[in-house]
C-alpha cells in the first residue's frame, strides 16, 4: 500500500506538461549534428529561451572558419536585434567535441512566430524555422 501511494505522489509531481511545449530539432551531415532546443508555446511578456548545440561526429580533427556565435538566433515575435560578430574565428573540431550556445528573446508579439537558426560555419547546414505560438 505504502507503495502505491509513494508511486502516485511522484507521478503527480512530473513536469510533464512543460515538455509538452518544448521541442528539440535535429539536423545531420556527415560529420556534424545540430540541435536546437526551443519552447514551443509561450505569452507575451515572457522570455523564449533557446539551446542550440553543435557536435562534431568525425574521427580526424577538423578546422572550421565560422563567425561568433557560431550558432545563431533570430525570433520573429520579438523587438530585439543581435549584435553579431562576423569577423574570422577558426576553431578546430575534435571528435566528440559539441559547442553549445543559449540566447533569449523577450517575447512581445501574439500569433504565430519564427525561430530562425542559422550558421555561420563554412559547414552547410540549414534548419527550416521553427513555429512558436504566443498567446
Amino acid at each position: 500500500m505504502l507503495v502505491l501511494v509513494v508511486s502516485m505522489i511522484f507521478a503527480g509531481c512530473s513536469p510533464k506538461e512543460k515538455n509538452e511545449d518544448t521541442i528539440t530539432e535535429r539536423v545531420v551531415t556527415s560529420d556534424f549534428v545540430l540541435e536546437v532546443t526551443t519552447p514551443t508555446v509561450l505569452s507575451t511578456g515572457e522570455t523564449l529561451k533557446v539551446k542550440g548545440t553543435l557536435k562534431y561526429t568525425g574521427i580526424k580533427p577538423v578546422e572550421v572558419s565560422h563567425g561568433e556565435p557560431i550558432i545563431r538566433f533570430s525570433f520573429s515575435g520579438s523587438d530585439e536585434e543581435r549584435n553579431y560578430k562576423d569577423v574570422g574565428y577558426v576553431t578546430e573540431f575534435k571528435s566528440g567535441q559539441v559547442v553549445e550556445v543559449e540566447d533569449e528573446f523577450m517575447v512581445t508579439k501574439k500569433g504565430k512566430q519564427n525561430l530562425i537558426v542559422d550558421m555561420t560555419a563554412d559547414i552547410s547546414m540549414t534548419m527550416n524555422s521553427i513555429e512558436i505560438l504566443v498567446k
